[in-house]
């Protein structure tokens, strides 16, 4: 469906601030591995080894899933520029193979430049938000790099995983919504309901004070009452359904039934006077 100029700006400003979310995320894992490297006692190479404490790193089946685990991010860890252990989850996306090297890019701006990197990598076709860190040894931020930690977040993953959370919780609020509207239609039944029966008891309380002629005028007055509480019952149905509307709650419910019923006046139910009787009758 093609979008207007104004949807688009809508989008793309959504999408940016989801980017930028993700990029944070990364960072976040990044400076999480760090500091638990460091607390391992610091990095440390030993010829083709990447060594934390007395953890090696290469092809590590402990810290890396962890991490992966409890961050939803994946992680590709680099001794040198070459990568020597992944981790990821299903929403983070496929880990890129172990024992190949690092995009020319990351090796360019992490291990020569020495700096952390927020950018987007192809891998396997599909693009990555990435984030890069140079990893020195004994955490010395002067030394040279020996490696590189990298946090990845497949983009169209997370962009998919984000849509089914908001198609989630859009259909439990249309849910509660569709609850809330019943309930509502189910008061306004049960008022036309009232207003039914409140209006037939009054029309036949009518025909019966009209019958008894003058010993039912004061059971007509109760019959008049109970008519104009028909009537206002009838009222307050009508403004239940206008707070519906104004609720935006009215396609999620059935249309009542409105009972309409006509007026019936009392003078049409006085009884005809009987003729006078001739005099000395």
């Amino acid at each position: 469906m093609q979008r207007s100029t104004g949807q688009e700006r809508v989008f793309d400003a959504i999408g940016e601030v989801v980017t930028r979310k993700a990029f944070d995320r990364a960072l976040a894992a990044t400076d999480l591995f760090l500091r638990l490297v460091k607390a391992e006692g610091g990095l440390v190479r030993a010829d083709d080894e990447l060594i934390a404490g007395e953890r090696v790193l290469n092809r590590d089946r402990d810290l890396l899933p962890a991490l992966a685990d409890s961050t939803g991010m994946g992680f590709c860890l680099y001794l040198g520029n070459k990568r020597i252990a992944t981790a990821s989850v299903l929403d983070a996306g496929t880990a890129p193979p172990v024992g190949d090297f690092a995009e020319p890019a990351l090796i360019d701006a992490v291990l020569r430049r020495r700096d952390a990197l927020q950018t987007r990598v192809d891998y396997s076709g599909r693009s990555y938000i990435v984030v890069v860190r140079p990893l020195t040894p004994g955490n010395d931020p002067d030394a040279a790099p020996i490696g590189m930690i990298e946090a990845f977040q497949d983009e169209q993953a997370f962009f998919d995983n984000i849509a089914a959370t908001t198609r989630a919780t859009f259909q439990r609020e249309r849910e509660a919504m569709t609850q809330r509207a019943d309930s509502m239609e189910a008061i306004i039944k049960f008022i036309d309901d009232l207003a039914r029966r409140l209006q037939l008891l009054s029309l036949n309380g009518n025909i019966i004070a009209a019958q008894a002629g003058e010993h039912g005028r004061a059971f007509r007055v109760v019959c008049r009452e109970l008519g104009g509480l028909a009537e206002e019952s009838k009222l307050t149905a009508a403004e239940v359904r206008k707070l519906i509307t104004s609720m935006g709650l009215e396609e999620f419910t059935s249309e009542a039934e409105m009972f309409e019923y006509e007026d019936l006046q009392l003078d049409d139910l006085e009884p005809e006077p009987e003729p006078a009787s001739p005099a000395g009758r």
